[in-house]
């Protein structure tokens, strides 16, 4: 392996560890959130750098790469989209096949994100058919990655028979490669597996399943240092409102005050969601008062942070509370 080539993998390792796909969840209603990222992260890294000097094709094809990265987290996804075929293009003329797979990946991801399952469905495909003809073994935990991103994708295709196949054996390559080699990326990519495993469970009415899974993730997950607070907040609200659509609202009370205390110092948007979660929980155990308190202040949450979202959530759940109270 030639020193540039070595650098060139270096390099897109730390482009790829910088995006963050943030897989579309079903079972709360939360809108999505925009990334605001520093005006700097629009520059190529000799900007950063301060160097002036010539790009190389494999540093001009890095540049492109990082641009596509900082559209994608700004959920400028047309952009990104336009952006990748030019990366794509600059790969393939300088026959770079590291850098092929890679935007293959992006792509894949990115189709993702956008819900184009069956183009996100061939382009995984593709990259794991690319890294194993590259020498990767089934059990390699690139290859076990892009086969949950597979499995994830069924699921959300509904063909729920082949999700489910597919999930358990990536649970028993990551189990059995955790047990040889524990790493960290090797529990992450566990803890996700497990989580979306849950939500299979979930979505297929076996509530308790697949909170077994869904809280299993969350533990592991909270014990790894590099995992975003905002990812521990959707957890925390999602498996409330798993309990309660169980009818467990203690449960599920208890789910929705960790989310709301967390996410309130994180500045999450979201955080009106989880509070109208948070009155609906306390409707359903009488807790009228709570209820109402909580809504309110979801509902001025929305006000204040624009969101017709929020505010419409609140007004449903005010509404409510007003014709209990005119019940009563």
């Amino acid at each position: 392996m030639s020193s540039r080539y070595r650098i060139l993998r270096t390099v897109l390792s730390r482009v790829r560890a910088s995006y963050r796909n943030i897989d579309t969840i079903n079972i709360h209603k939360i809108p999505p959130k925009s990334v605001a990222l520093p005006c700097t992260l629009g520059f190529s890294i000799f900007t950063w750098l301060g160097i002036e000097k010539k790009l190389t094709p494999e540093d001009e094809l890095i540049d492109v790469i990082k641009h596509c990265v900082l559209f994608i987290q700004r959920t400028e996804y047309d952009k990104a989209e336009q952006l990748l075929h030019v990366a794509l293009r600059q790969a393939q003329q300088i026959q770079h096949e590291l850098g092929i797979t890679y935007v293959y990946d992006v792509m894949a991801n990115l189709a993702l994100e956008r819900q184009q399952l069956d183009k996100a469905q061939k382009l995984f495909v593709a990259v794991s058919q690319r890294l194993m003809a590259d020498g990767a073994a089934e059990d390699d935990s690139r290859v076990v990655h892009i086969s949950i991103k597979l499995a994830r994708i069924c699921h959300l295709k509904k063909d729920f028979a082949t999700a489910q196949l597919g999930y358990t054996w990536c649970l028993e390559k990551l189990n059995n490669l955790l047990s040889s080699e524990p790493s960290e990326v090797t529990t992450k990519l566990l803890a996700m597996a497990e989580d979306w495993y849950g939500r299979l469970f979930v979505d297929c009415g076996n509530y308790e399943e697949g909170l077994d899974h869904m809280i299993q993730s969350l533990n592991r997950m909270k014990d790894l240092p590099d995992v975003e607070d905002e990812h521990i907040v959707i957890q925390l609200n999602d498996i409330g409102t798993v309990y309660d659509r169980m009818g467990k609202s203690d449960d599920s009370i208890t789910y929705f005050k960790e989310a709301i205390e967390k996410g309130r110092k994180l500045d999450m948007d979201e955080i009106g969601t989880m509070h109208v979660n948070l009155g609906r929980a306390y409707l359903k155990k009488k807790l009228v008062d709570e209820a109402r308190k909580q809504c309110g202040y979801a509902w001025r949450l929305g006000v204040l942070k624009n969101s017709n979202i929020i505010k419409d959530e609140a007004e449903d759940c005010l509404k409510e509370i007003k014709e209990i109270k005119l019940t009563v």
